[in-house]
């Protein structure tokens, strides 16, 4: 009998934890409590204790089909007590999301896990194949044990982890930091359904001695300056800066706000209209391509006060050239079309931006 079928039977018996189902892989209930005896065990940890409480109300929200928060829930039992019970449930629910690739992550690890079911291996396994033909793969071939690993724009992790991922396909980016080793940074072209091996070689930095300050009266062994450790990856919020040139009618604004990272390549971004007219922008941005020069597209709404208030699109195409990390000049060609424009003033305009992007 599937998983998915034997638990939808005991959960025809607990009303109160009924949730939906995922068409091959159920997720993980909190244990029953052991029955009674004479000589009863002892007590679970606290910190299980609570997780078991965590998974129930998670659950809960699941069926309520509450996935953002059963996957904060989840998380937090995982972390209270990490079982690969648990990672199932993350699993599960990061596929009802849609968020596949991290789904698929997630299944592997509780594949690797020394205490996963055997008996759920295979619901496990035939999940993974349908996720893998939509998902390109990324095997790492490198003894990494103690070294931090960064796909993409994902948050960091012991490379121990995982030496098998699943990205979504296009071009991804691959980093490797490990103390007393130079930083590794590769950018890969992966296509769905196909694996890609990576070998990660890193290069050893040489010992260095201090140098001390002229005049301290203590002697110099060499001049060799200590390499500076890797910098952290940008934060996901930033700020924003643009002038906007109107050609037709001689004017222009500034837009000056901030901006935060939604996905790879998406960010959205929130400004103030600054100019002989002042108001609000909200809109978004989305690279093309990756690399340091690449195309983008942007989109948004202005708002602003001119003889009352005006509302309205904008369109636009550029280039984002990234100077380093944390900031970027963009230009770009855009059009806005206000829904009410002011009298004597044309409804739709081309609009010419030039600014930078910055985060922290």
């Amino acid at each position: 009998m599937k998983l998915s079928a034997c638990l939808a039977q005991s959960l025809a018996l607990v009303p109160s934890l009924a949730l939906a189902m995922v068409p091959s892989l159920a997720l993980a209930q909190p244990a029953p409590a052991p029955a009674p005896s004479p000589a009863p065990a002892p007590a679970p940890t606290g910190d299980k204790t609570d997780a078991k409480q965590l998974m129930a109300s998670g659950l809960k929200l699941y069926a309520a089909k509450d996935y953002l928060g059963a996957l904060a829930v989840f998380k937090e039992a995982y972390d209270r007590f990490p079982s690969s019970k648990i990672l199932l449930n993350i699993g599960t629910t990061l596929k009802a999301l849609g968020r596949d690739a991290e789904a698929a992550n997630t299944y592997q690890r509780f594949l690797d896990a020394a205490d996963a079911d055997a008996s759920k291996k295979g619901a496990v396994e035939k999940e993974l194949t349908e996720l893998d033909a939509k998902l390109a793969i990324v095997e790492i071939k490198a003894s990494l044990a103690d070294a931090e690993l960064q796909i993409g724009d994902e948050q960091p992790h012991p490379a121990s982890e995982l030496t098998k991922y699943r990205v979504e396909p296009g071009k991804v980016t691959v980093h490797v930091h490990k103390t007393h080793f130079q930083p590794y940074e590769k950018t890969l072209d992966v296509v769905a359904g196909q694996t890609t091996s990576l070998s990660v070689d890193l290069v050893a930095v040489a010992e260095t001695t201090p140098v001390a300050p002229a005049g301290v009266g203590t002697p110099t062994t060499n001049g060799i300056t200590a390499v500076a450790p890797p910098a952290a990856p940008p934060s996901k919020f930033g700020a924003m800066a643009f002038a906007h040139v109107d050609f037709k009618y001689k004017g222009g604004a500034g837009v000056v706000g901030a901006t935060m990272q939604l996905a790879t390549g998406l960010q959205a971004e929130a400004a103030a209209i600054l100019g002989p007219s002042v108001g609000a922008y909200i809109g978004a941005r989305y690279a093309l391509l990756t690399g340091s020069l690449h195309p983008m597209l942007a989109a948004g709404v202005p708002l602003f006060v001119s003889s009352g208030a005006r509302i309205g699109v904008r369109g636009a195409g550029g280039i984002q050239y990234d100077l380093t990390p944390h900031l970027a000049l963009v230009g770009e060609l855009g059009v806005e079309h206000m829904f009410n424009p002011q009298a004597n003033i044309a409804g739709t305009l081309f609009i010419p931006a030039i600014g930078a992007l910055g985060r922290l």
